[in-house]
């Protein structure tokens, strides 16, 4: 069964982009989907007529040319959300009328897949891509996430040179996504990436990076690199925590170990037994790093990407005075996914958007003022459509809205479809959509192939693409900088923002930005069984921060007591046997709670 079906997949493609050239036949491809690493391009088919890899090309949006040949897991091509790749069959010219394309290819991130669409052909006086392309990202770039390499040359008021640390700097692709995104923001002209982690070897790949990034947009950046964060935090304006601790030696641990118990993660990073232990192993870290913010740059807007992070957030919150959001994508990668699924032009989608982080529902979702939920109930009953999401499907058709974290991570939020073999075979599908162990079995893959990525990018061998992504980190720094006012769904202290969810919890909630900086906004009450999900959620999290405050190994194991999956499975009993287990396995991990 492939990773994505094919309504899905087919959207990647450009209606209207197959046309004659004097260059040959060509066609365009849009990601708006999610960003992603292509590895291989299999056979393009026309009209059942194969065109093996070494007899076409990709024309990047910055002109360059790339044989399909040249792309492979060493010298990947990236993807990211709003690029448009043009393919061309140099000396290829198609009859008018219409035409049959199937193109396969494979992600490093979901493995093998395929596109077939029908188009008809257009003839075109010019070569290179199509004008349709080139007026879709325009369109994008309107709503602040679809800047392209030619927009960094935009005239804009240049604003004062700034200073971001990024913590964690070797998660080398996000680190660069995130360098991206800011020098693909117009006015920010020059500043200061200081890039911190405490693995020398990926530091320098990151640090390598970001000097090749910043030598392509011609901005006037510098880009250094430390081991010690107390050498650079004094004086960062914007603080982006992406940090990882010890998490490669205990993912195997995190996931096999539940399972002993019948306890089975798909994901199991911010909930459940290995949310709770990566908890426990990253939480007095992320103290210490607060603590030393708090004395060296107090005035810095602090942005965390770190899972569990409604826990570590709300820790952050609790622990120090410091501006913190917490921030992710699913928000935004969820509303393209319902543009997708109820056939809407996104631009043209409306919604209002709050909960917990990964537990945010969609309370209304319109289109020129129609209420959509009747049309996406009616595309659940499609079965190609309900099988991209069964679980997020399920849960709309019993509570009444849809929820922002992917079937299979969003499966561990809830106690009822992982809980029994035959439910896990009823309910979950093969990668992000709930397959056992998904993250376990793939990140060590992930993570060496993400630094073999920007090796290949440094040799020369893959292609650099400046390309801002969807990502809130740089819409943040560009609305404070210059007092361009825009709203990011970003995780706060709960004042009263969401009436019926605790105070004091973590929430995510639309959040208005200026040149004041965050400004979290009223949210109303939520439908009472959606809050009702929420709040045993936020008293795990608040358990997880109270264990890691007070150095409290029986917080931890309480919060574990509550999770909703681990309940719906084990006995308490039970639930104590694999958290001394986990414990004892992680031991090595744990010495802030001194055993």
């Amino acid at each position: 069964m492939p990773a994505l079906p094919n309504f899905i997949l087919k959207k990647l493609y450009v209606k209207g982009s197959l046309c004659n050239t004097p260059g040959g036949c060509e066609f365009a491809l849009r990601n708006d989907i999610a960003a992603g690493t292509v590895v291989a391009f299999d056979a393009l088919e026309i009209d059942g007529v194969a065109y093996p890899p070494e007899s076409v090309e990709a024309l990047t949006p910055d002109g360059k040319i790339l044989p399909l040949t040249t792309i492979s897991p060493q010298t990947p091509l990236s993807l990211p959300v709003g690029l448009t790749l043009t393919l061309r069959l140099p000396g290829t010219l198609l009859e008018p009328g219409r035409h049959h394309l199937h193109l396969g290819f494979r992600l490093l991130e979901l493995g093998d897949l395929e596109i077939k669409v029908s188009d008809s052909v257009q003839e075109r006086l010019h070569a290179g891509v199509p004008e349709v392309g080139k007026g879709t990202i325009a369109a994008s770039a309107v709503h602040g996430t679809g800047t392209t390499e030619e927009a960094i040359d935009d005239i804009a008021r240049t604003v004062r040179p700034i200073k971001v640390a990024i913590l964690g700097a070797g998660s080398t692709v996000f680190a660069r996504q995130l360098m991206t995104d800011l020098l693909c923001t117009a006015g920010l002209e020059q500043g200061t990436f200081t890039l911190v982690d405490i693995d020398g070897e990926r530091l320098e790949l990151a640090h390598r990076i970001g000097e090749k990034l910043v030598e392509r947009s011609g901005r006037t950046w510098a880009v250094e690199a430390t081991t010690d964060r107390l050498e650079v935090l004094a004086g960062c304006d914007y603080v982006i925590n992406t940090i990882e601790v010890a998490g490669l030696r205990n993912v195997r641990p995190d996931y096999e170990i539940p399972l002993k118990y019948g306890v089975d993660q798909c994901i199991g990073d911010t909930i459940g037994p290995g949310g709770i232990f990566k908890m426990l192993r990253t939480g007095p870290a992320w103290l210490d790093i607060l603590r030393d913010m708090e004395r060296l740059c107090p005035q810095a807007v602090i942005m965390n990407y770190t899972n569990p992070m409604s826990a570590l957030t709300l820790l952050a919150l609790r622990a120090t005075q410091l501006r913190v959001l917490g921030l992710c994508h699913s928000v935004q990668g969820t509303s393209r996914q319902l543009a997708t699924y109820l056939d809407v032009p996104y631009e043209e989608l409306r919604f209002r958007c709050a909960g917990i982080n990964h537990l945010a529902w969609f309370t209304e979702l319109t289109h020129r003022g129609e209420d959509l939920y009747p049309r996406l109930r009616q595309a659940a009953r499609d079965p190609e459509i309900y099988d991209a999401d069964p679980v997020r499907f399920e849960v709309m058709l019993h509570f009444g809205a849809f929820v922002t974290e992917s079937s299979g991570h969003f499966s561990e939020y809830v106690p009822y479809f992982r809980k029994r073999p035959d439910l896990l075979e009823r309910y979950t599908r093969p990668g992000y959509r709930g397959e056992s162990g998904f993250y376990a079995n793939n990140w060590p893959h992930w993570r060496a192939q993400a630094d073999e990525t920007v090796r290949a990018q440094l040799s020369g061998r893959s292609e650099i693409l400046l390309k801002r992504s969807e990502e809130y980190a740089s819409v943040i720094v560009e609305a404070i900088e210059k007092n361009q006012p825009a709203v990011v769904h970003a995780n706060v202290l709960n004042t009263g923002l969401i009436d019926n969810l605790p105070a004091g919890g973590c929430v995510e909630v639309p959040v208005l930005l200026d040149a004041g900086g965050p400004h979290p906004t009223h949210f109303g009450p939520l439908p009472p069984q959606l809050a009702a999900l929420n709040a045993a959620h936020m008293y795990v999290h608040e358990l997880m921060v109270e264990s890691v405050l007070r150095r409290d190994k029986g917080a931890a194991l309480q919060a574990l007591m509550l999770d909703p999956l681990t309940a719906a499975v084990c006995s308490p009993d039970e639930i104590r046997a694999m958290f001394e287990e986990m414990w004892e396995a992680e031991r090595a991990d744990l010495g802030a709670f001194g055993e």
